[in-house]
């Protein structure tokens, strides 16, 4: 195939496209809609990353309007746009469905000789590539940094033959096709290995090691039966229990004492297991004198006080070692009595099964609240200490082993992502031509 020409778009972030493409301006090709829906029972949509969808207002999650006599009215194939975030990802998206959306998200309608299925691509690309994000503006990057109506009308636009619009997002709707649904089998498998790793914990936790163990009856409503040696205690018989600072997000700064608060216990990268880097924030030096009591000594946890959801009960963290470690807002502190290793108790905390006697005693609604009281009267399985020790070296082996073939799933994932991103681009801009 013959090798069609090329020439500078004048756009740093785009280079360079087919001779026979031109560059426009957003407005040249697309009208923002700013008419209001003036509707009582509208279908309210919501902008995401894997489409406009259709939001259920009657469950009250996330913020709910007064009414939608304000909202846009959004038609099938009107492109949507977050203005508000230029830096998260492709938040943007072409509708699918009609319905009313909040006036804080840019409409864009198509004009004759637009098809919008490829704007649709050329769009997300602005996003990926930051070209939205530098042309915000804002009080800073993180608060109020927004692409303003004005510079959006104005923003350059690829413009090429509607037949090549077309076939390009024909193309692409297929190779992303493609792309996505090996994404969500490898996702799959990744969700299968977390499960199996939920799994493997309990079964340990709760039965030892040796599958032939005589069980005996446990006594306690969480678990029926445990192995004949191990014994039932409450956490009040093993640790001596504290609140953590009290402080606020306000009181953190860049380098100091150690802590790790609410945020922190909540936080995916936590696996309760053991205190990394990552998680740990810092406060004053003076907190030390002040409140002494706040800090949590080795093979002590730290547990949030509160959880916005129910599967959120019983977060906590683990201190493996010696270093200095205090608790901060929304926290209670468990130090431990007895001069154990605890990672077995780690392991347990992180079951359903355990969880599930402090989840029916947690306080609220909305939010779960999980007091000093509850943790304390809640009982633990306790094997011997050398079955203790041999059960948590066996699950930190055990998980490691699972966790690298996680991360590997991860990071073919992103690499799919990131191809994804690149076939998207070289198409929208002219770099690769659909045969």
């Amino acid at each position: 195939m013959k090798k069609r020409k090329m020439k500078d778009s004048g756009i740093k972030w785009i280079g360079d496209i087919p001779e026979h493409w031109e560059i426009k301006r957003i407005k040249d090709a697309f009208y923002r809609k700013k008419s209001k829906a003036n509707q009582k029972n509208p279908v309210v949509l919501s902008l995401a990353r894997n489409g406009v969808k259709i939001r259920d207002i009657t469950n009250n999650q996330g913020q709910i309007a007064e009414n939608y006599f304000e909202y846009n009215p959004v038609e099938i194939d009107d492109i949507l746009l977050n203005p508000m975030d230029l830096i998260s990802g492709d938040n943007c998206n072409i509708s699918k469905v009609k319905g009313v959306i909040s006036p804080a998200y840019v409409n864009l309608r198509y004009k004759e000789g637009i098809y919008p299925n490829f704007y649709n691509y050329y769009f997300k690309h602005q996003y990926w590539c930051k070209a939205f994000f530098a042309h915000g503006k804002g009080v800073s990057y993180e608060n109020r940094w927004t692409l303003n109506n004005e510079t959006l009308d104005r923003f350059p636009l690829i413009f090429l033959p509607l037949t090549e619009q077309q076939q390009i997002a024909e193309f692409l709707d297929k190779k992303c096709f493609e792309i996505d649904t090996l994404s969500s089998d490898i996702q799959t498998q990744i969700e299968t290995l977390e499960e199996y790793k939920k799994l493997v914990i309990t079964e340990t936790v709760t039965k030892g090691l040796n599958p032939n163990v005589k069980m005996k009856d446990s006594g306690i409503e969480w678990i029926e039966k445990i192995p004949e040696e191990w014994r039932v205690s409450r956490l009040k018989y093993l640790f001596d229990i504290k609140k953590g600072l009290s402080i606020t997000k306000e009181n953190l700064i860049d380098n100091g004492l150690p802590v790790i608060s609410y945020g922190q216990i909540h936080s995916k990268i936590n696996t309760g297991i053991k205190v990394t880097n990552d998680l740990i924030k810092y406060v004053s030096y003076d907190y030390k004198i002040k409140s002494p009591q706040c800090e949590v000594f080795k093979n002590g946890f730290i547990f949030a006080d509160t959880s916005e959801d129910y599967e959120g009960c019983g977060n906590c963290v683990y201190k493996r070692d010696d270093s200095v470690l205090f608790a901060g807002y929304h926290t209670i502190i468990l130090n431990s009595k007895l001069d154990n290793d605890n990672t077995y108790l780690a392991y347990l905390f992180k079951t359903d099964i355990w969880r599930k006697q402090v989840r029916e005693v947690a306080i609220g609604v909305k939010v779960y609240s999980i007091t000093q009281k509850i943790l304390l009267n809640s009982y633990v399985i306790l094997p011997s200490l050398v079955e203790q020790q041999q059960i948590a070296e066996h699950l930190d082996k055990k998980c490691e082993e699972i966790d690298s073939i996680i991360s590997t799933k991860k990071e073919q994932l992103e690499v799919l992502q990131e191809y994804k991103k690149s076939v998207i681009y070289e198409y929208v801009t002219g770099k690769k031509e659909v045969e």
